[in-house]
């Protein structure tokens, strides 16, 4: 293929017509949680394109900012510069658009559905022994109740992974050292203990019981936010937030997002399953932010 035929072709593929169709598709994936096939177009693609393929949230996030519609007319304007220089080989790297030639969501959704994953933790509250957990082996170990009723929080479940108790002390300057935590489908009720941990850059408590996000404020360096699929209504937290890039929201109660007007790094927004007014998603798209959000049964970009 010449580098024309290549160009033009490139050009075709990142279409908004295109790009507005693998968007609802992947859309739709995410809205059945069908991540086994979300999972499956981000090992097609890798390639060209390095995704951490384990991680649900991310998975999705990082497939909506490459095919998302917006990004359409910066590409066409890469593309044409790449074709100007003769770059046969940087055009390339965009050719994993076509690898998703064959895509077709209705096909997709016959595939083996999401795994039903257990957390990794089990909070065994409700028996007399106390509580329980797996370790890495699968081997179940019981330990004795210090308090039949403890709290689901995130600094408790830090304990569990850490120590396998919670009934021990633990350094909160010990926390300031972890710039990632991956806590979903944890069963976690509160944020208790993550206002210590000051320099975590990416955090995942997607797929919890979380109704209070109010501990986030302090934790500045946040980069990477994954909060889908809780009970939240209320995010004037992550005002002071100042380095999120990306946030997932999607499944929670949420009716007011202009706590994130003001962040100046925003890339990307997933607002899916909240009754966001659709002026305020207005106000949010002028700032050349990627936002997905649903109204009326349509899928908007």
């Amino acid at each position: 293929m010449t580098i024309v035929e290549l160009y033009n072709k490139l050009h075709a593929a990142y279409s908004p017509e295109n790009l507005n169709e693998i968007s609802g598709q992947l859309i739709q994936l995410y809205k059945t949680k069908n991540y086994t096939a979300i999972r499956g177009l981000v090992n097609k693609i890798s390639k060209y394109v390095n995704i951490d393929e384990e991680n649900d949230a991310k998975c999705f996030s990082k497939l909506i900012m490459l095919y998302h519609p917006d990004k359409g007319s910066s590409i066409h304007n890469q593309l044409k510069l790449l074709h100007e220089r003769n770059d046969y080989e940087k055009l390339q790297n965009y050719s994993h658009i076509f690898l998703l030639a064959d895509f077709d969501v209705r096909a997709a959704s016959h595939t083996i559905q999401s795994m039903e994953f257990d957390a990794e933790y089990i909070w065994d509250t409700d028996t007399e022994e106390g509580y329980s957990f797996t370790d890495e082996y699968g081997e179940e170990s019981v330990e004795e109740p210090e308090d039949n009723a403890f709290e689901r929080s995130f600094f408790n479940l830090l304990k569990i992974r850490e120590y396998g108790r919670t009934n021990i002390e633990l350094p909160t300057y010990y926390l300031q050292d972890f710039e990632e935590f991956e806590m979903a489908e944890s069963g976690l009720e509160s944020l208790d203990g993550i206002e210590y941990c000051i320099h975590t850059k990416i955090l995942d408590v997607s797929n919890n019981l979380l109704t209070d996000i109010s501990n986030l404020w302090e934790l500045q360096h946040l980069e990477e936010l994954y909060l889908a699929n809780n009970q939240i209504g209320y995010i004037d937290t992550l005002s002071n937030l100042s380095n999120l890039r990306i946030i997932d929201l999607s499944g929670n109660q949420i009716d007011d997002i202009s706590a994130l007007y003001e962040l100046e790094q925003l890339e990307y927004v997933n607002l899916l399953g909240n009754p966001v007014p659709l002026n305020q998603i207005r106000m949010l798209e002028k700032k050349a932010c990627v936002v997905c959000f649903e109204s009326k049964a349509r899928y908007h970009f």
